[in-house]
């Protein structure tokens, strides 16, 4: 056994401990995260580096989930070793997730609890109620490995990340004179030069959401503001368990109903169409109860084709709380989304640095330790936090004194300072942006730079930041919350203004899908280029620093908007100290915020190399001869790249050269080749490395690694072989063509010879190659052949005699996922009857199909097992049942009717009435018998008598032996015993019932008992 470390919560300890669940209590949304190997987990790491990185061939080539699976994903069997034990322990397999990655299952407490090896209590913390297991899993050891993370076992609170509030216009103006601003879509794009040529066209954003939206808020927003955006396109993830929120609230509701997660779904809409006003808009969302974001984040990430290029989550909870298992199971969602081309935005939260403090309320008396937010810990994801306009000295400056057509009344970028409003009036509250460093993900090789701590202990947050205080809110209209901005007589009007991360989050999200347009392609974690750009553009981004913040005397005691510090529970000083802003990245707002049409214009502008390939593998070369290959290098960015400078390490006895034309500067978007020659002196395995420079590229310098084997003169050399399934995956009821071709080593004619492919126990005839421009055999493995599961394939090339010299045996092997065709499957009940039973003695056949199964089903039944020495066994027949038709999902049903002998007995008639019927016809046979034997006796002369005495002697004596019998012998005699005709022998017969489709063909069998 094995204990699963890291799911047991620090709260979830006898202080808060209200008992255990009730047995039957159904546990649901659990999810499993499938582990990889260690070997799997580091090749797709580094695979994830490679699509980010210029340089590699892999650069942006993005997967599928399928492909995912495939390559990255767990096997076959470790998923079946999962799921049947999980069924083994009564528990419920709901989903398995096509990347193979997770896997969703729900049951009984009693029934988890015993398969855990551990019990689920409720817990009381800090007045809300919350479940966990009682202690760490305890699983077999041969699941424990199978698995990386199980998200559910335990509460985690995941909120909204806003606060908001409903305030009324000075008609018609909405810039107040209070000091206070409230942002536009317009506003918003001003400070942040936000361009107007693109506009996000052809891109969807994916919000995750807890909610519906109410479309008429949209609409009145829209006719207020000017803004283009259309209504989301909601969908709810049932195929991962979500359930439908319900229709929005469209009219004021009282102060009971939480509104937390409409208003969340609006304002994620609102920011990100705003920015992106002709992006699609795709609202995933699913009740809390069951799964909420976990569940929305799955659909985005495990539906082909994607549904979306970016998603925004604006919810969040502490690391402290979430745990190691918290944070594992957003990490591997994140890093499967990178490496799908998916950017994510999270937003990095709403108390500061004590991300465990309930957002914009007073903090504890006695908080927990600071912690960021756990769903911003992951690499794959940017973390977005928030800033404050520094613009109360002289607001004049930067704002307007009456808005424009548009309410727009900002006049350009603001100067920012952290978001910190440490006082809501004169009540201490925490309500900065979140940030600071997780437990649990290391530092990322490309999180470096200015400002980025040193010490390198972890994952640090946030990455970027945008507006977010309450100083200054984004306006938005809210009719749940009586703000439906449908103007009064006199021109007046209620609006919602709202604040807090959750409004820079989707605000990112909108901007990356202006980049995606502008690149023409997805471009999955924005990361490693937004740390690359800000080393190398000074344009790009809005350093936020003290002196931008505007606070003359900063101190990280003291909460401002120079840090993320918290109050205490009663006075502004005393609280939690946080981080301060700093030169560079800070755990404040991260690199700052940006200048969107220098990020936009800077973007990958950068000349960067890019290769054809980092590796060059040449074909086996006899000595002496020479092989030939091209690597073709690329200006990948949007200036000018320096001559690049091409070398090679080179061995003491010299195999490789170069030659190329790269010695110019390139163009963007320009190339050039660098032409390579393998000319092995001896016998040997040959690896060199290459390396290009180039004085201003992003990547200054790259590796390309040589290998190449040199060979006898006369020996012969292996082919390249290569298998091709027509098809992938394939169903197991179907034939699978496999091409396999095979071909020559450089400079030698296509090989000749045979192909024998095997898999398992099936293995092929040997088939010849095909003549002509190609080297290929075409083989059919049959149906119903290879097992269901990830299958591999070994091709087997052997040389006849006119390529023996040239070429030597070889095999390879590819892989074919066999997925369970379309059957059907057979069900009967089992009997016990009376012989000779004409009621009870049908059999019920269930035909249930199995993976979309349709058709006509033939069946047939047979007694097939008997008792030993039975007699008149039973008949079987099914009438007019024998074909039973499957239209759909529903099962059908046939009868089987079992017919049986019942056992009789009879007697024999009396004595007195055998001999009066002896007399009256039964002595006519005996006695004439007679008569007949007197005739041959004395009818024939004398002469000729003597051969025929003997035998009218014999007829005679025949006669009256058989007229005795027949009169019963003496007068006092009767017939004897009863007779008895015996039935079905009793006992246990077994009936088999056979069913066929085609080439599908399938059996049961029920017992009959007979009594």
């Amino acid at each position: 056994m094995r204990t699963l470390a890291n799911h047991h919560p620090h709260w979830a300890n006898p202080q808060n401990d209200m008992g255990a669940l009730p047995a039957s209590q159904s546990v649901d949304n659990l999810t499993i995260v499938l582990a990889r190997t260690p070997e799997q987990e580091a090749a797709f790491r580094q695979f994830t580096e490679e699509q980010q990185n210029p340089a590699s061939p892999s650069y942006h080539h993005w997967l599928t989930p399928q492909q995912i699976g495939q390559r990255f994903g767990p096997s076959q069997d470790q998923i079946t070793a999962v799921t049947g034990w999980l069924q083994s322990q009564n528990l419920t397999v709901r989903w398995i997730a096509p990347s193979g990655g997770f896997l969703g299952f729900s049951g009984a407490a009693s029934d988890l609890g015993r398969a855990l090896h551990t019990e689920l209590h409720a817990y009381t913390v800090n007045g809300s109620q919350r479940i966990s297991v009682a202690s760490d899993p305890v699983l077999p050891n041969a699941i424990a490995r199978n698995i990386r993370a199980i998200r559910g076992l335990y509460t985690i609170e995941d909120k909204p990340l806003h606060s908001a509030r409903t305030i009324s216009s000075d008609a018609p103006e909405v810039t107040t004179t209070s000091g206070s601003h409230y942002l536009g879509p317009q506003d918003f794009n001003t400070i942040y030069d936000v361009p107007n040529g693109d506009s996000g066209a052809g891109q969807t954003i994916g919000i995750v959401g807890r909610s519906r939206t109410d479309f008429a808020d949209f609409d009145n927003l829209r006719q207020k503001t000017g803004a283009t955006f259309a209504n989301p396109t909601e969908v709810v993830p049932t195929s991962f368990g979500g359930v439908d929120p319900g229709p929005a609230y469209t009219t004021p509701q009282p102060s009971s109903v939480d509104l937390g997660d409409q208003l969340e779904a609006e304002l994620d809409v609102l920011r990100a169409g705003s920015v992106a006003p002709t992006a699609r808009l795709l609202l995933v969302t699913a009740t809390d109860n069951s799964g909420g974001i976990a569940v929305d984040a799955l659909y985005l990430t495990q539906t082909y084709p994607l549904p979306a290029q970016v998603m925004n989550i604006s919810f969040g909870a502490c690391e402290l709380d979430a745990g190691a298992d918290g944070v594992q199971y957003w990490d591997s969602i994140f890093q499967q989304a990178s490496s799908e081309g998916i950017s994510v935005f999270v937003a990095s939260g709403d108390a500061g640095a004590a991300g465990c403090d309930s957002y914009f309320d007073s903090p504890p008396a006695s908080p927990e330790a600071i912690s960021p937010n756990y769903i911003c810990s992951s690499s794959y994801a940017t973390c977005v936090g928030g800033t404050e306009f520094n613009d109360t000295a002289d607001p004049t400056q930067y704002w307007s004194q009456a808005n424009g057509p548009d309410l727009n009344s900002a006049f350009g970028y603001i100067p920012e300072g952290a978001w910190n409003e440490p006082l809501d009036n004169t009540t201490s509250q925490a309500a900065s942006s979140g940030g600071g460093v997780s437990q649990y993900i290391p530092t990322p090789a490309w999180q470096a730079g200015t400002g980025v701590p040193p010490a390198r202990a972890g994952r640090y947050t946030p990455d970027l930041a945008f507006s977010s205080s309450g100083h200054d809110g984004y306006f938005a209209c809210f009719a749940a919350a009586g703000a439906s901005c449908v103007s009064a007589t006199n021109g007046s009007y209620q609006f919602e203004y709202f604040f807090g991360t959750s409004a820079a989050a989707p605000s990112m999200a909108g901007i990356a899908a202006l980049l995606d347009q502008q690149q023409d392609q997805a471009q999955g974690n924005l990361n490693p280029e937004l740390y690359a750009l800000a080393a190398s553009s000074t344009t790009a981004f809005h350093d936020v620093t003290v002196v931008t913040s505007g606070v003359s005397s900063c101190q990280l005691s003291t909460p401002s908007m120079c840090n993320n510090s918290l109050p205490s529970h009663t006075a502004l000083t005393g609280g939690e100290t946080g981080y301060l802003i700093t030169d560079g990245y800070d755990e404040v707002t991260g690199l700052g915020s940006l200048d969107v049409g220098n990020f936009l214009a800077t973007f990958n502008s950068l000349p960067t190399i890019r290769i054809s390939s980092s590796y060059v593998t040449f074909p086996d070369q006899t000595v002496g001869s020479t092989g030939k290959a091209q690597l073709t290098v690329q200006n990948a960015g949007s200036t000018p790249l320096d001559p690049i400078s091409i070398s090679i390490e080179t061995q003491a006895d010299a195999s490789f050269t170069e030659t190329d034309d790269c010695n110019v500067t390139l163009a963007a978007g320009g190339t050039c080749t660098a032409n390579l020659s393998f000319t092995p002196s001896i016998v040997n395995l040959w690896i060199d490395t290459l390396t290009l420079t180039s004085a201003n590229a992003t990547n200054p310098s790259v590796t390309v690694f040589l290998q190449g084997a040199g060979t006898a003169a006369d020996s012969p050399l292996p082919p390249q072989v290569t298998i091709l399934p027509i098809a992938s995956p394939v169903y197991a009821t179907q034939t699978l063509p496999v091409i396999v071709s095979v071909s020559p080593t450089s400079g030698k004619p296509n090989p000749t010879g045979s192909i024998v492919l095997s898999s398992g126990s099936y293995t092929s005839t040997a088939t010849p190659l095909s003549s002509g421009s190609a080297a290929t055999a075409a083989i059919t493995i049959p149906a119903n052949t290879l097992p269901i599961g990830r299958d591999t394939l070994t091709a087997t090339y052997t040389p006849d005699a006119a390529s023996a010299a040239l070429y030597s045996t070889v095999s390879n092997t590819a892989t074919v996922t066999v997925l369970a065709g379309p059957s059907f499957t057979l069900a009967g009940t089992n009997l016990s009857v009376a012989p000779g039973a004409t009621t009870g003695n049908t059999s019920t056949i269930t035909v249930s199909p199995t993976n979309g199964f349709t058709g006509s089903v033939v069946l047939t039944a047979a007694v097939t097992s008997a008792p030993a020495t039975s007699q008149n066994p039973p008949t079987v027949s099914l009438g007019t049942t024998g074909t039973v038709n499957i239209t759909g999902t529903t099962a059908g049903t046939a009868t089987v009717t079992v017919s049986t002998t019942p056992a009789t007995t009879s007697s024999c008639t009396n004595a007195s009435s055998q001999r009066q019927q002896a007399f009256r016809s039964g002595l006519a046979g005996p006695f004439s018998g007679a008569v007949l034997a007197f005739a041959l006796f004395f009818g024939i002369p004398a002469r000729r008598r003597a051969w025929r005495s003997l035998l009218a002697i014999f007829l005679l004596l025949a006669a009256f032996t058989s007229a005795i019998t027949a009169c019963g012998g003496s007068g006092s005699s009767s017939c004897g015993a009863t007779v008895i005709h015996p039935g079905t022998t009793s006992g246990n017969y077994t009936i088999t019932v056979t069913g066929a489709a085609g080439s599908l063909s399938t059996t049961t069998t029920f017992t009959v008992t007979v009594q």
